[in-house]
């Protein structure tokens, strides 16, 4: 069953929208991600489609069922949140059951669907009708929230920044065991997050949000390779943003030429931002350039080991960056920075504002 969204707006006053005119398909079986920075709309979005808020304008269906205004416990959601939601004075057995209960399914039935769900998200069903949420660890009791949602079979699973408040570790095994098991049920869910490592390594596909609106829709390997907007560009991958100048048929960096084979993008601009992802660039001292490469010069003024490699802060004209790195620089001073003409993008001033 498809899920669509068209013309969706809401605001909490007359001044703003918090969301405006959202158009959005999330296919069956997919697994969709809603990226964006604090306060651009994305939990708002969520609540709207789960029925928990009620929408200004627009139309949202789950398949050809039309349920803009239909209370949450009809659309046949459910929905796994950043706290767990789990009741401290319920059993585990109990917070499981709760929504199986209020849809009178009979106790052989209840016992059965626990069984098997806590099995699915891999929790012991030793001890489950004694023990309490607070007797697990976080990432216990985020499985078992997923769980208690999952056990009501739902048409659509909306997790709201599930795993912010669990230790790195944790969330990275669980990623792999939501997606897995998403995909395994073969059930359609939307993810909202503000971490861009989640939305890349487990989406089908990224919606990114900012100020309420869609700022770009697609896989995370064409969000990531293809940003649309200045914004998209910045916000997805670590990245820095150097300002250039074109004056006189070509570009400058503060009064250093820079070989940019391409016309202005924005006709008529003279102003524009150059970014560049931390990752995706190269820091030399040595002064044979390649010819191909996007080159301009530096200062470094330090490097820093992270374990992986070094961070590398240059001034450029000024204006400060930092390059990811395997290579230790042992000098700091003149050094080169080089980037694949492929791996940079190029925006008017004006859109970037």
């Amino acid at each position: 069953m498809d899920i669509s969204i068209t013309g969706l707006s809401k605001s909490y006053t007359t001044r703003k929208k918090v969301l405006s005119d959202i158009d959005l398909t999330f296919q069956a079986g997919s697994f969709t991600a809603i990226l964006g920075p604090s306060g651009c709309g994305k939990t708002t979005l969520m609540r709207c489609i789960s029925g928990f808020l009620n929408v200004d304008q627009g139309v949202i269906r789950f398949g050809d069922q039309e349920v803009t205004h239909l209370p949450p416990q009809k659309r046949g959601t459910a929905m796994v949140f950043q706290n767990y939601a789990l009741w401290p004075h319920m059993t585990v057995y109990e917070n499981i059951a709760y929504g199986l209960k209020i849809r009178k399914y009979s106790k052989q039935e209840i016992e059965k669907k626990i069984l098997a769900i806590l099995e699915t998200v891999e929790i012991d069903t030793q001890d489950v009708k004694k023990r309490y949420p607070s007797q697990y660890s976080g990432g216990q009791q985020q499985r078992i929230a997923l769980a208690r949602a999952l056990v009501l079979e739902p048409k659509l699973l909306l997790l709201d920044e599930p795993l912010s408040n669990l230790d790195a570790k944790v969330r990275q095994r669980l990623r792999v065991e939501i997606r897995k098991i998403q995909k395994d049920l073969g059930i359609t869910a939307v993810y909202v997050t503000h971490d861009q490592d989640e939305a890349l390594s487990m989406a089908d596909q990224i919606v990114l949000m900012n100020e309420g609106k869609i700022e770009q829709i697609g896989s995370p390997e064409n969000i990531y390779k293809h940003p649309q907007s200045y914004f998209a560009a910045q916000f997805i991958g670590t990245s820095n943003s150097l300002q250039v100048e074109y004056r006189d048929g070509a570009f400058y960096i503060g009064q250093q030429l820079i070989y940019i084979p391409q016309s202005p993008p924005a006709l008529n601009k003279m102003s524009y931002d150059l970014v560049i992802r931390s990752k995706d660039a190269r820091v030399t001292q040595d002064r044979e350039l390649e010819s191909e490469l996007l080159s301009f010069q530096g200062i470094l003024r330090e490097s820093l080991f992270t374990g992986s490699g070094y961070r590398h802060w240059l001034e450029v004209e000024r204006q400060d960056i930092y390059i990811e790195s395997e290579e230790n620089i042992p000098e700091k001073g003149l050094c080169f920075v080089q980037i694949p003409r492929e791996k940079y993008f190029l925006y008017s001033r004006e859109e970037a504002i």
